[in-house]
């Protein structure tokens, strides 16, 4: 891997509106999770577009967000909500003006688009007024059809900012403008097509986003279709509408495989009512959606999804390459790759000893890659989330095979004024567990898995890993559960053999102190925490179990995690980071998340957070604080553990400093890890320090 870790996302999209805009979140998460990935579909990647919202108040001293650092990231659109409430306030306006006349702004690489969500957006600033506002949204009474309208004006922006930028980047001249509205060339056959064709093409000049192209409509008479038809093919998208009859008609053949040859984007529209006699093949391997008039809108979506794909992956991994080991020489296709590509591909590179592909996650089968390696076994294709070591190379030993990974990860108080969400935070653990399952290693998660919504995902990607035909059968998730939690675990014996192929229970029992008096507990009966008894009980039980936790795994990340309502002796993640430490295993700390993770880190870099000591602890909870002069009277009368001391915690963590952390990084790697707003450096740095181990 490269030793360069100035790295900067290629692109990033801010979301910005006033705290109390009523539905903003609402807005703001269905864009996180239609431009850079669903968490309710971890499988799917998604575009993987970093989207940052700013919304919540920065600090408790201002109302206004995180400002905006544009030098954070090469290019940026910055979608601005205007509402009521931004309009009245001085304060906001003062803010938008200051990004507005930010000098690093420079068209197109960094952009404001402000969006009316009222009739009066006229009135929030004279300097806004200089730019077309994006209107029509707030219009909508239906909310979902305000959700699609937004995110149909943002994707087609972000695809017509992108073909900017490229232009300027790769000195291209084209001949038509380069602001014009993304075309969509129309295939169809007349046969039985025509009338749904009509009503699409009707519909998106009624939304006025789009253009599009229609033999019937734009090519003229005299002219010569097929060169009329080739030469806007190469700057079009592809709507197919495939009908009964589409896979018998020639000319409908020649322009799919013209499309596929200048690899522009397709979405197939399937409208078949009785079927085929011969399926056309070439019709694969792009998306596809069922036709209904209801919901054109989809359709709308997908294929402006299709085209920010192809105008962002390949440029994405090209500013991936200065810090992953991914040749020079590699080809990149937006698109899982088929046989027509190898066809096309090993007729301009055969004279080399192997072609490298990359193209988006998630990964092909082993099934598809066996057959592509069959026509070609010099052809070599892998994701950005593989370790390519592996896949170009013969050797499939996996980096981190045998290597267990512990994550610890839990809801951060911070997120909303760090311009986060729920949705960034369980993105950035399906990625991180994505890659490390990619590369072999295992994860192991302490705390019940049936409850927490972030295990489910995870256990859909070791059931998806364990399906490769390369793969052999394994548990993949370590579950590390304290007593009492275990034993309605074992009570669920349907849960457990639902995924028994994919988790191992790891149950710690009860101390063996606890057993006897003055205590006397059963340890096959379930332990309410309640009161400073029980709570004692509770302390000592997750305490044994982040113990073992330690002594198992090789290495743990943090990120995230409370700094209140917990039931441990320390915040779990500070304890948990303790434990890491004290064992000489590696610790990799993110930051960005803000909660105990940051707290810690903090710690590390020699201060003191106020979280991390006892006075602030002490005073948000008497159950605690009780509790914790019931454990430390425990200690002093013999108990087996020592006392609470968070002076003691923090001068651990003072010790060690960065550059103790055991985590092969150097100091330097260790502080941008901690700082790092972007999920790919963050990947980076931490697989650069798990290969170190080995």
């Amino acid at each position: 891997m490269s030793s360069n870790i100035n790295y900067l996302p290629y692109f990033r999209i801010y979301i910005v509106w006033h705290q109390k805009f009523f539905n903003g979140l609402e807005l703001a998460k269905h864009l996180f999770s239609n431009i850079c990935g669903d968490p309710k579909h971890p499988l799917l990647q998604g575009l993987g577009i970093p989207v940052h919202f700013c919304s919540v108040p920065f600090t408790e001293e201002t109302t206004l967000p995180k400002p905006i650092n544009i030098k954070k990231c090469l290019n940026s659109a910055i979608f601005i909500f205007v509402d009521n409430n931004m309009v009245v306030c001085d304060n906001w306006r003062a803010y938008i003006e200051q990004l507005y006349d930010n000098k690093d702004l420079i068209n197109p690489y960094h952009h404001i688009y402000p969006v009316a969500f009222t009739e009066y957006f006229y009135n929030l600033s004279q300097k806004l007024n200089k730019i077309q506002f994006i209107e029509g949204i707030y219009g909508e009474s239906d909310v979902t059809q305000q959700k699609e309208k937004l995110l149909r004006n943002i994707l087609h922006i972000c695809c017509r900012q992108m073909k900017q930028i490229k232009q300027i980047e790769e000195n291209i001249s084209l001949d038509n403008d380069i602001t014009a509205p993304v075309k969509l060339f129309l295939s169809y056959t007349r046969h039985d097509g025509h009338e749904i064709t009509k009503k699409v093409h009707d519909w998106i000049n009624k939304d006025q986003i789009l253009n599009t192209f229609l033999d019937t409509k734009d090519i003229h008479s005299g002219y010569n279709f097929v060169q009329e038809i080739e030469k806007v093919l190469k700057s079009c998208a592809m709507l197919i509408f495939q009908t009964d009859a589409y896979a018998s008609r020639y000319w409908c053949h020649w322009e799919v495989l013209t499309a596929k040859k200048y690899k522009i984007p397709i979405l197939v529209i399937n409208a078949i009512k009785a079927g085929e006699e011969r399926s056309f093949p070439y019709l694969g391997n792009v998306p596809t959606v069922t036709w209904q008039e209801s919901q054109i809108y989809l359709i709308i979506r997908k294929i402006l999804l299709e085209v920010l794909r192809h105008q962002y992956f390949p440029k994405y991994v090209d500013n991936l390459k200065k810090i992953r080991n991914i040749p020079e020489e590699t080809i990149v296709l937006p698109f899982a790759p088929e046989l027509l590509n190898l066809v096309q591909y090993w007729q301009e590179n055969k004279q080399r000893e192997e072609t490298l592909i990359m193209y988006p996650d998630p990964p092909l089968g082993d099934n598809e890659i066996n057959v592509l390696n069959l026509v070609n076994s010099n052809i070599k294709a892998w994701t950005p989330s593989q370790p390519v070591t592996s896949i170009a190379t013969d050797d499939f030993k996996k980096p981190l095979s045998g290597k267990v990974v512990g994550i610890s990860i839990s809801d951060s108080p911070d997120l909303a004024r760090l311009g986060f969400s729920d949705y960034h935070l369980k993105r950035a653990l399906l990625e991180i567990s994505r890659h490390l399952l990619a590369q072999g290693a295992s994860v192991a998660y302490g705390g019940d898995l049936r409850q927490d919504g972030f295990t489910q995902d995870l256990i859909e990607m070791v059931k998806a890993y364990n399906q490769q035909e390369n793969n052999k059968l394994e548990k993949k998730i370590l579950s590390f559960l304290a007593w009492p939690l275990h034993l309605k675990v074992k009570e669920d014996v349907t849960w457990r053999a639902q995924y028994r192929n994919e988790i191992s229970i790891q149950a710690i029992p009860l101390p063996e102190d606890i057993k006897q008096q003055p205590f006397e507990i059963n340890d096959q009966e379930f332990l309410k925490p309640e009161g400073k008894e029980n709570c004692y009980v509770w302390m000592r039980s997750l305490t044994a179990m982040r113990e073992q936790m330690a002594k198992q795994i090789d290495a743990r990340i943090i990120l995230g995690g409370q700094v209140t309502n917990y039931k441990g002796v320390f915040p779990g993640i500070a304890e948990e980071a303790a434990l890491t430490l004290s064992n000489h295993k590696p610790l990799f700390v993110l930051g960005a998340f803000g909660g105990c993770a940051k707290a810690v880190g903090e710690a590390l870099l020699g201060a003191t957070p106020l979280v991390l000591t006892w006075e602030e602890q002490a005073a948000q909870s008497q159950t605690y604080a009780e509790t914790v002069e019931f454990y430390n009277q425990r200690s002093r009368l013999g108990s087996p553990h020592p006392a609470i001391d968070y002076n003691a915690l923090i001068k651990t963590f003072h010790d060690t400093g960065l550059q103790g952390m055991n985590n092969k990084l150097e100091e330097s790697e260790n502080r941008a890890l901690f700082e790092s707003e972007d999920l790919d450096e963050m990947i980076y740095l931490i697989l650069k320090g798990l290969q170190k181990q080995t």
